[in-house]
């Protein structure tokens, strides 16, 4: 009788458990890195789905994106930019809906792709706002915030509504607020606070910290031990930001107090990683896109090497 009753437990046991991972979408990271096709690729953002265990990125050469699934490695072409009048892709974001946001760089756009890749809406920010470079984004309650790296602004849409209308010019600020550089990248990546109170912003030129209040819009600038100049990509986990410093090829942990008003920048870590931009956190991992954007083709450098083949995303433990 008892061996029957412990039998049931641990059924019963079994079946929450596999109930769980099937919940919260549980999949495993198995490559050490995820090779994308392609001798110019030049990926640059990312967005992981936990439902289907698949990534996103794009390409800042031809404005392809791609689906790789992080247990078995098979990589899809998601969307082709030539058809979708796109040729470049920075950061991306995927709403609750299951809608795939892309921030498409110099071109000024931003697109709004559903489940299978086809293009619900696209954008002209230049037309709209007069933008400069949308180049992150990152969904805090009910809207997706997008940054801009030339003009002192951020964008923001609606995600809750099934069709949604054109962003708006939610914030601009000045150089008192936030210094811009006159040349080189300043607002890169873009994250949230888990309550979605506060965006978290950093600035490549200068490798500072802003934090801004999404109800009164309120800037303060987070105080830092040390600079985290070449900051691209942000990922917070629980109270440290990880910022993906491109030129440095390190990811380095930045851990915030209560207020988010102050942080210590620890030691970088990751190996093997190539002007490393964007990240997505899957398990105990980084997935991070090994740009290489140093050595894209530039008209302006004509003396830029040639890239490292393949393009690969890295899995990197968290410390």
């Amino acid at each position: 009788m008892n061996i029957r009753i412990v039998s049931f437990v641990l059924l019963v046991f079994l079946a929450t458990a596999c109930k769980k991972d099937e919940e919260t979408g549980t999949f495993q990271v198995t490559q050490e890195a995820y090779t994308l096709p392609g001798a110019q690729f030049f990926p640059e953002g990312i967005a992981y789905n936990p439902k289907t265990g698949n990534f996103y990125t794009g390409s800042t050469t031809n404005g392809d994106i791609l689906q790789v699934n992080v247990q078995t490695g098979a990589t899809a072409l998601f969307a082709a930019g030539a058809l979708q009048g796109r040729s470049f892709c920075t950061g991306m974001k995927l709403d609750a809906k299951n809608r795939l946001w892309v921030c498409g760089g110099p071109e000024n756009k931003i697109y709004l792709l559903n489940a299978d890749g086809i293009i619900i809406r696209t954008w002209d920010t230049k037309a709209l706002f007069n933008s400069g470079f949308i180049n992150d984004c990152i969904i805090a309650g009910n809207f997706i915030y997008f940054t801009d790296s030339r003009v002192q602004k951020i964008y923001r849409a609606d995600v809750t509504v099934d069709q949604p209308g054109n962003p708006e010019e939610w914030l601009t600020f000045t150089d008192a607020q936030i210094p811009y550089a006159a040349t080189g990248t300043n607002a890169n990546g873009i994250e949230s606070t888990p309550d979605g109170k506060n965006l978290i912003v950093v600035i490549s030129s200068s490798g500072k910290l802003y934090k801004i209040s999404t109800a009164s819009k309120a800037i303060s600038e987070i105080a830092l031990n040390t600079a985290v100049t070449s900051g691209d990509g942000l990922l917070l986990n629980g109270n440290t930001l990880y910022v993906s410093r491109n030129a440095t090829g390190q990811v380095f942990p930045v851990v915030l107090n209560s207020e988010a008003s102050q942080g210590t920048v620890g030691t970088g870590f990751g190996s093997n990683l190539l002007f490393n931009t964007t990240m997505a956190k899957v398990g105990p991992y980084l997935l991070v896109v090994n740009g290489q954007l140093n050595r894209r083709p530039n008209p302006a450098n004509p003396t830029n090497p040639p890239p490292v083949l393949p393009f690969t995303v890295s899995r990197v433990a968290i410390p």
